[in-house]
């Protein structure tokens, strides 16, 4: 499964018997190398060790770089489909090179048990996509070998003047640190790839990781172990690219639904990319160059290849969520009618526990600005949707919204049209899922911001929730429809017969109009009773 190709020091090493599957339950990787003079395995080193995926541009410059700072660079190339294996060959690294992607997390562990066997001091981990610049490894090799730490993160946001921003805090609460932890254990950036381990860390890896969770695991468990864990400040090079589908080390995505919105995108992406760790544009069949753009600038896309709908673009986002198993996901528009500098305030109640946060347009001047047509609208919708067990007063159509992990996990979108955000707020409120509001601000003043007819448009959203309703509250949503036809069909009969009495003439008209309401109405109650049982008995759960 593994080769390994060797600068002109050290000559050729196979690596075999491993598998992604021993790593992760912690099985010893087994390695057999042969014709190494014993004499060149320094003892007092410090081994560099970069993760790479495709990096074939700049992995040459970063070994070279590397190398001023230590003895020994090793590079595990997670199954890159360009000449990244070969270059940073080529620069005078030892090369690891794995036929199939795995994941950063693994290429990592590799390399950091490979540092484990030649015996190294203190050995130093790193993208090799110039992330991070190698100057900084004798900062944060240097409380390690003065025996002062095991674990040196390298922080990008330690010692600055400002407050800690908020996908930073998040990353902090989602470390599930005890509550008693003193604040200085806890790491302003526990998602950092620049970490230095000592060689008693090192001794410590073998345990089994999550590929998503690879950084709040290991400081969990060195703490766990009573292992010293410190932090030095480090240069903010993060300007680059994120590899989604390969590290997964995000936390915090911007997910973006977009139709042909190639103007407002180049406004809104730069903004959006300081709040959080990937932005992911769900281009839903654009003809502009809506995929394009955003993937210039530095965003992940997801194409649909037709228009398939609001509903269809959530579906896709949630499904990422959760596969990249974030934990926090920050959905807006992509037309610019939402300020993405207000990103943080919609992130912020979910430090104190909140599940899901709406930006309300309804709690500030905003609601001013919105047009007469669209409020009443907006009202009706809101209106139906707190039929259906919602609180009363949320904007229920708002696209500006923030939501924890577990109510990621809990949405599951049947609609591709705009009722989506009704419904996921109907199935967080099945889930005893918490909701908070905070006021944002939206424009109004955007041309082309809905490719539907609003009349159209509400009408046909109106319809999707009642449908929802229809199916998750049938005794509700038909009985009491029918308990009224019911009435309704009596008070036409009564007045039948009371005419009948008083001129001794049957009225058929009036008695008809009463038979058809009152059987209309019996026809509901009755389908109402069955609908609800056959909803209690499905979602009963199946005992065997």
């Amino acid at each position: 499964m593994l080769s390994i190709m060797q600068s002109a020091d050290f000559p050729n090493q196979t690596i075999n018997k491993t598998t992604m599957a021993q790593l992760f339950q912690a099985e010893p990787i087994e390695v057999s190398i042969h014709d190494i003079d014993a004499g060149l395995v320094l003892l007092n080193s410090v081994c560099a060790i970069l993760s790479a995926y495709n990096d074939e541009k700049v992995i040459g410059s970063v070994v070279l770089r590397t190398k001023q700072y230590v003895s020994r660079v090793i590079v595990v190339d997670d199954g890159s489909s360009d000449r990244t294996a070969e270059v940073a060959k080529l620069a005078g690294a030892e090369v690891i090179q794995l036929e199939h992607t795995t994941g950063k997390t693994y290429a990592m562990l590799l390399g950091l048990r490979r540092a484990r066997e030649t015996q190294c001091n203190v050995a130093v981990i790193f993208d090799a996509d110039g992330t991070y610049d190698p100057r900084d490894i004798r900062r944060i090799t240097g409380m390690v070998d003065a025996g002062k730490a095991d674990l040196v993160i390298g922080s990008r946001f330690l010692g600055k003047n400002e407050d800690l921003p908020v996908k930073q805090r998040i990353k902090q609460l989602m470390l599930h640190l005890p509550p008693d932890t003193p604040h200085h254990f806890i790491p302003t950036d526990p998602l950092s790839g620049f970490m230095a381990f000592s060689r008693r860390a090192l001794e410590y890896i073998d345990f089994p990781f999550e590929k998503t969770r690879f950084n709040q695991n290991l400081i969990k468990y060195f703490l766990s172990k009573d292992l010293l864990i410190k932090e030095v400040a480090i240069t903010d090079c993060s300007f680059n690219i994120a590899k989604y589908g390969w590290d997964y080390s995000a936390t915090i995505v911007a997910a973006l639904p977009a139709y042909n919105e190639e103007t407002s995108l180049a406004k809104i992406i730069p903004v959006i990319k300081s709040y959080v760790d990937i932005i992911i544009i769900v281009d839903d069949g654009s003809t502009d160059a809506t995929s394009f753009i955003s993937q210039q600038l530095g965003a992940y896309v997801i194409r649909h290849p037709e228009n398939r709908g609001y509903g269809a673009a959530l579906q896709t986002i949630f499904l990422t969520a959760k596969e990249l198993n974030v934990d926090a996901l920050v959905i807006l528009d992509a037309d610019g009618q939402h300020n993405p500098k207000e990103i943080g305030t919609v992130l912020e109640p979910l430090l104190n526990g909140v599940d899901v946060v709406i930006g309300s347009r309804f709690h500030n001047d905003t609601e001013n600005a919105i047009p007469g047509y669209r409020k009443i609208g907006m009202k009706v919708l809101d209106w139906v949707t707190a039929a259906a067990g919602v609180k009363k007063g949320i904007d229920t159509q708002s696209g500006f919204r923030a939501y924890r992990r577990k109510a990621i996990n809990a949405v599951k979108i049947n609609g591709t049209g705009m009722s989506a955000g009704s419904e996921v707020l109907i199935q967080l409120k099945d889930n005893n899922l918490s909701i908070e509001e905070v006021p944002i601000n939206v424009r109004y003043n955007i041309d082309n911001t809905s490719s539907h007819n609003a009349i159209t448009h509400g009408i046909s959203v109106l319809y999707r929730i009642i449908g929802i309703i229809s199916y998750r509250r049938p005794l509700p949503a038909f009985g009491i429809p029918g308990f009224l036809l019911l009435l309704v069909g009596f008070f036409f009969e009564s007045w039948a017969i009371t005419e009948y009495y008083r001129t001794e003439i049957f009225p058929p008209v009036i008695s008809m109009i009463g038979g058809v309401f009152v059987m209309t109405g019996l026809l509901l109650m009755i389908a109402a009773l069955i609908l609800n049982y056959l909803v209690i008995f499905v979602s009963q759960p199946k005992t065997t």
